[in-house]
């Protein structure tokens, strides 16, 4: 309950310079199956004096695996390229363990050219020391991997971008640890799992949000250290 508590604290801080995010989408569950009172968070039965919790609710997560060409494909399907999330609307990158592009184990500095969402300050680019990546041109920063996802045409889209903080927060399920995401959807999490969100610190913004789907908690990092991404589109 309390990193919840922390996500709500958190986003309600950042909406103001999401410059990025317009329109509305669907508003996922948290994953959350246990009771918070006044001095315990795992409780397993409803408390009454502490009323409308996620888990008297308990929405589920409903999500679609999708081949190359963007095509559905049954939740059984051993080999998928993207993970349409059928309650926000948004369409995710997967993530491979093959050192291709889409490889879950490279890293990349946060880079945007665009004063208009970039908070203030652009960030690293070119070839930073700690980021790792493969297949995308003139060094491993964020904008340069949109750029080179989208020139491939990843799932048959070409609109592909970094997430704010609050669609990749909207992935993270509470009710999982290690990783704090549904693992039949998105395998290939890394550990540590800190990934790169769209959204610039405003208080500083030399820094950038990134969530942690270790246990799903939300931090802010120097633009010029290296993190995970999971691209998204749709949802504009």
């Amino acid at each position: 309950m309390k990193l919840i508590l922390k996500l709500i604290v958190i986003l309600s801080l950042v909406k103001p310079v999401l410059a990025e995010t317009k329109g509305s989408m669907g508003l996922n569950g948290t994953g959350v199956t246990t009771w918070g009172a006044k001095a315990n968070n795992r409780l397993q039965t409803v408390q009454s004096s502490y009323p409308r919790q996620d888990a008297d609710y308990q929405k589920a997560f409903e999500f679609t695996k999708m081949d190359s060409a963007g095509k559905d494909l049954p939740a059984s399907a051993a080999n998928w390229s993207c993970v349409r999330d059928n309650i926000t609307g948004l369409i995710w990158e997967g993530k491979t363990r093959d050192n291709g592009l889409h490889d879950t184990l490279h890293t990349y500095t946060w880079y945007n050219s665009d004063d208009e969402t970039n908070g203030g300050r652009d960030g690293m680019s070119g070839e930073p020391d700690d980021a790792i990546c493969n297949g995308v041109a003139g060094g491993c920063d964020t904008e340069k991997f949109v750029k080179a996802v989208n020139s491939a045409g990843w799932c048959g889209f070409k609109d592909w971008r970094m997430p704010s903080i609050e669609e990749l927060g909207s992935i993270v399920d509470y009710g999982r640890s290690m990783p704090a995401i549904d693992p039949v959807f998105f395998p290939n999490m890394p550990q540590p799992a800190g990934f790169w969100t769209a959204t610039s610190f405003a208080p500083e913004p030399s820094f950038a949000w990134i969530v942690v789907f270790d246990e799903g908690g939300i931090t802010h990092c120097v633009k010029s250290w290296a993190y995970h991404i999971r691209l998204v589109r749709g949802g504009k």
